[in-house]
């Protein structure tokens, strides 16, 4: 199994995870805080990509990714029918793919998926929902980290809950906004603080940028920072924007690096190496860029 430490970044407009098929949209007003999440084992499935390799996902839950609106198994058919999908959202948060060894000592990729608990019930007790999530959810995987699957080999595993270690994933919050409608009949008040992150130092770090492919048009950027002074991913505070990366490392630095290119920030994921002490963070690129 890879030793890592994994967390996401994962919007959406309540708890900023990815909607499923349909992704939310954040308030340009918004700031957003992190919560770090230890999801609990649901389902494991198993299948293959285009090329051969075994693809494992595992499923898991937290309540603090929003439920899905609690439709019955004729309107879910209903719905699909008549492909009207937007009618039913399903939140979630993929993560990027880690490595790991199946039972016979193979290499192979793993995925996290989280979804609401009550929604895992639901999905294990009525087929419909469940190969409606499989295949759905394989379909954001393939669209976000650029690989093909074979849907048609999916298979659930009776006697495993999850491949590897479920490691703490970074969810994010969305909290109130900055600009805020106030009573005319008040004057507005200049605030003349900052938050105390403004005045943190810069961490001491050489930030490594890589843009994968090496030639021609760029399709993710891959960050790696380094440093001792990052102990563990609960120090760690990560917003990522379009076209910058904004790291607070408790008690006291931050890092603010500009980004080559603009990119997907709401798709991206990153991964934090204990022993290492090295977050990595996987981005892709927009459209057009490069």
């Amino acid at each position: 199994m890879a030793d890592r430490s994994l967390f996401n970044i994962v919007p959406d407009p309540e708890t900023e995870e990815k909607e499923l098929l349909l992704p939310g949209k954040e308030s340009q007003n918004s700031t957003v805080e992190s919560v770090l999440e230890t999801p609990k084992p649901g389902f494991c499935v198993k299948t293959r990509s285009e090329d051969g390799q075994k693809i494992f996902v595992n499923v898991c839950t937290s309540d603090r990714v929003s439920e899905p609106p609690d439709i019955s198994v004729a309107e879910l058919q209903e719905i699909l029918e008549t492909e009207d999908i937007g009618k039913f959202r399903v939140p979630l948060s993929v993560g990027p793919p880690h490595g790991e060894m199946d039972k016979s000592g193979v290499a192979c990729l793993a995925y996290d998926v989280i979804i609401h608990p009550k929604f895992c019930i639901k999905v294990r007790k009525e087929d419909a929902f469940m190969q409606f999530l499989l295949s759905a959810t394989l379909t954001v995987i393939e669209q976000k980290h650029s690989v093909k699957l074979k849907h048609e080999a999916c298979v659930l595993l009776k006697n495993k809950t999850h491949l590897g270690r479920l490691e703490p994933q970074l969810l994010r919050l969305t909290r109130k906004p900055f600009v805020v409608e106030m009573d005319a009949s008040r004057p507005a008040q200049k605030s003349h603080h900052q938050p105390a992150e403004k005045s943190y130092p810069q961490l001491p770090c050489k930030p490594k940028i890589i843009v994968e492919p090496a030639e021609g048009k760029p399709k993710f950027i891959v960050v790696e920072v380094e440093s001792q002074l990052m102990k563990s991913a609960r120090c760690l505070q990560l917003d990522v924007g379009e076209d910058s990366i904004e790291l607070i490392v408790r008690p006291g630095y931050r890092l603010d690096l500009d980004l080559p290119f603009w990119v997907h920030a709401q798709q991206g994921g990153s991964q934090f190496h204990c022993q290492k002490h090295t977050l990595t963070i996987t981005l892709p690129v927009q459209e057009g860029e490069g």
